[in-house]
């Protein structure tokens, strides 16, 4: 505004009409040739503090055709400062606006993501918790299983031991008795004990006499009997052990199961289910082994 105006000092004004009165008065006197050092300068003539009010008035007013212009000036100012502190503060408010919603919108894809990661780990955690389930049954599954194996090796390994022990024990008894028969004999005369061990390896194992029926008539006639006489008597050992052999409890079937820990063949399959005592020594029985003859 201030270059668009043409501007004029009011306090100037004055000292236009003093020259114009002083040259009236000059006029009425005689023109003097030499001019005067205060209408070659007429600001020279002024003094110094008048000069320097006439600045203060020409900063602090304006003037434009004679009106003061300087309160309207002030009011374009102020319009022109709250117009533009307006306009920054609603800029100032868009900026903070979208920044905000910015914001918004990245914490909401953030979210997501995070929600997104979240849903598959629980996914995942829950895969993995079935497995570990199916895993612990399969688990315990194996370990009922491995338990009953064991429990069938330990049952198998005493079974086999027992029998182990029982073949041993009947292979010594026939040793003995064939040891006992073959001096009784000889000798025309048997023994009370070898009897009694006849007929204890006969509940044992059956008929001792049936393996051995040639051997015992050779040796009954190599010591001088008659052979029909020692004949007569394996005929009628050979009908004694096949009685022998028929189940100690119903007499009808052949006798094919091992009792524990007396060690009897003295059943058959049928009784050996039912019969919970040796009928030979009467001993309650722990277990029982059915036992395959061969013929």
């Amino acid at each position: 505004m201030e270059t668009l105006l043409p501007m004029y000092n009011s306090a100037m004004t004055p000292a236009n009409t003093a020259m114009k009165s002083d040259s009236g008065l000059t006029h009425a006197l005689p023109v003097s040739r030499k001019r005067s050092r205060d209408s070659i300068h007429p600001l020279i003539s002024f003094p110094n503090g008048q000069i320097q009010n006439q600045n203060s008035n020409h900063c602090g007013s304006f003037t434009f055709l004679g009106e003061d212009i300087s309160l309207q000036v002030q009011q374009q100012q102020l319009e022109v400062h709250r117009f533009i502190a307006q306009h920054t503060e609603r800029v100032r408010l868009e900026v903070e606006e979208r920044r905000k919603r910015y914001s918004r919108r990245i914490i909401a894809a953030v979210e997501e993501g995070i929600a997104n990661r979240l849903r598959a780990k629980e996914e995942e955690i829950e895969k993995i918790g079935k497995l570990n389930l199916a895993l612990e049954e399969r688990l315990k599954s194996l370990c009922v299983e491995n338990q009953i194996w064991r429990n069938l090796a330990q049952t198998n390994e005493a079974t086999a031991n027992a029998l182990r022990s029982n073949l041993e024990h009947v292979l010594a008894q026939v040793n003995n008795e064939q040891h006992h028969a073959n001096y009784g004999a000889g000798c025309g005369v048997l023994d009370a004990d070898a009897a009694a061990m006849t007929d204890d390896a006969e509940s044992c194992c059956g008929s001792n006499y049936a393996a051995g029926d040639d051997d015992d008539m050779r040796t009954l006639a190599a010591f001088g009997g008659e052979r029909e006489v020692v004949k007569d008597k394996v005929d009628d050992g050979d009908c004694t052990s096949k009685n022998q052999r028929l189940c100690r409890h119903c007499g009808k079937v052949e006798a094919r199961v091992l009792l524990l820990p007396c060690r009897h063949l003295c059943l058959c399959t049928v009784c050996g289910s039912s019969v919970h005592t040796c009928p030979v020594c009467n001993t309650p029985k722990n277990a029982s082994v059915h036992v395959i003859m061969s013929s």
